[in-house]
């Protein structure tokens, strides 16, 4: 996992299929995100994961190629570059 927790002013956040890293949610919360690639060639998947080990669970979040802002867990973000690979957001 990387080791920054990407705040509300940052860089852009590159993930490659199975990574994850903390973004920050609201005033205290940092929540978990793992890129887990496209599952068609129209339609990227991202995982919202909660807690570790045995007292964890996650869900994926779909989204359409085409959209330029996502919502993860009441936070908006801009897609700068999707891929099969990759993906690039900014908040």
């Amino acid at each position: 996992m990387k080791d920054d927790t990407y705040g509300y002013i940052s860089d852009e956040i590159n993930l490659a299929v199975g990574e994850k890293t903390k973004i920050k949610i609201g005033f205290m919360n940092a929540k978990t995100i793992i890129y887990s690639g496209m599952i068609s060639k129209d339609i990227f998947s991202i995982v919202l994961l909660y807690g570790t080990g045995n007292q964890g669970f996650s869900y994926n979040l779909f989204y359409p190629k085409t959209l330029k802002a996502i919502k993860i867990d009441n936070e908006s973000f801009y897609v700068v570059s999707v891929n099969e690979d990759k993906i690039v957001l900014r908040k």
